[in-house]
């Protein structure tokens, strides 16, 4: 009971790492682009295309919550199915429960499976053929070969993490370009001191000299407009709670 009350006072959250690359090359010049953000757009330099990698929004923190969830009763009820077999007055009853023990734990298995899936978060990339004509889009690694219509846009869904290396040139194979993006992100589970709209705010735990005993030594700020992290001492925070709370 006291882990119970313990884990309905603390507030938890998940907080998303991003990160995305992309390096297009042509026969005269290179250019390249990074961040840590949740979307990372670059323009070709001749105006071919330009290219966007999206990554999935952490709102999706309520389905991970909603399927752990389920996951959570969903082995509670395969435990209680157990139980239940284990106490059955006959051979036709044993069965039916065995049965349905069997089918409860499987489904179990596949509510845990979906609450990991739902905390991968999805990456798209976004190609716009900002020219007159046709643009052709080749996967080098997978042999597949796509076309794109002027003013038109090409998604792909890559995996988390992952890399593609592309080749884009015109129908005719005069103006070639290629291509290497790479971008992944995780999703961390925090029990968080603070949230509002611009951050998410959670302690770092230390051991109070010498002893066992754990306090938070400092906190870590987290911007929600570009995931950049500042550590902040307990005045700081203190003084940011302040603040906050009159607005």
């Amino acid at each position: 009971m006291l882990n119970i009350s313990l884990l309905a006072i603390a507030k938890t959250t998940y907080i998303p790492k991003y990160l995305a690359y992309i390096h297009i090359i042509d026969d005269a010049d290179t250019i390249v682009a990074s961040n840590i953000y949740r979307e990372l757009e670059l323009k070709e330099r001749s105006g071919m295309f330009n290219i966007i990698v999206e990554h999935e929004d952490v709102t999706k923190v309520k389905a991970i919550k909603r399927a752990k969830r389920a996951a959570g009763w969903a082995t509670v009820s395969a435990v209680m199915s157990g139980v239940s077999t284990a106490f059955s007055k006959n051979t036709l009853q044993y069965l039916v429960s065995s049965t349905n023990t069997q089918i409860a734990k499987q489904l179990a298995d596949i509510y845990i499976d979906n609450a990991r899936a739902e905390q991968t978060l999805g990456i798209n990339i976004w190609i716009e053929n900002t020219t007159i004509g046709e643009l052709m889009i080749n996967d080098m690694e997978r042999g597949l070969t796509w076309y794109v219509r002027p003013s038109q846009f090409f998604c792909c869904l890559l995996n988390n993490p992952d890399v593609v290396n592309l080749r884009i040139s015109d129908v005719h194979n005069k103006d070639i370009r290629y291509m290497m993006i790479a971008a992944g992100s995780q999703v961390s589970k925090r029990e968080i001191e603070w949230e509002d709209n611009d951050c998410w705010i959670y302690g770092i735990w230390g051991n109070l000299g010498f002893s066992e005993i754990k306090v938070i030594e400092k906190y870590l700020r987290i911007s929600k407009t570009d995931f950049t992290e500042r550590e902040m001492s307990t005045e700081e925070f203190k003084a940011y709670k302040k603040e906050a709370n009159k607005r």
